[in-house]
């Protein structure tokens, strides 16, 4: 099922995938959630200045750390079939899915720790 899903032959294209997109996504979580939980506890300048390029770096870890991770095992079920590679492929959509959630979460956290330790 999922053969027909089957992007560019070519990886070297230059084509925006659903990947790239989620990669985006986990890159700006951390700073939307901290954002927004920032706002709701009524954070200071301050606390934007300290809170938001903290997140940034984060989402850059977090966004590093993915890809990596995500090009090794790719690379590495390159000799397999076409069936394990289908496999690997939705697990690494998951895996996305995860690496947004834990975005969000320490994102949420960085704030909530800003805003307990840095004054208004």
């Amino acid at each position: 099922m999922v053969e027909h899903w089957a992007g560019s032959k070519n990886p070297e294209s230059g084509q925006v995938t659903l990947m790239h997109l989620f990669l985006c996504i986990a890159f700006f979580m951390p700073v939307a959630a901290a954002t927004f939980e920032l706002k709701r506890s009524g954070g200071g300048t301050l606390r934007y200045l300290v809170a938001i390029p903290s997140a940034l770096v984060l989402g850059a870890l977090i966004v590093s750390l993915d890809w990596k991770l995500g090009k090794a095992l790719w690379l590495r079920c390159q000799q397999y079939s076409e069936q394990a590679q289908n496999a690997v492929a939705v697990a690494l959509f998951v895996v996305e899915l995860l690496w947004i959630v834990v975005g969000s979460v320490s994102g949420f956290k960085l704030a909530a720790f800003v805003a307990s330790h840095v004054a208004w």
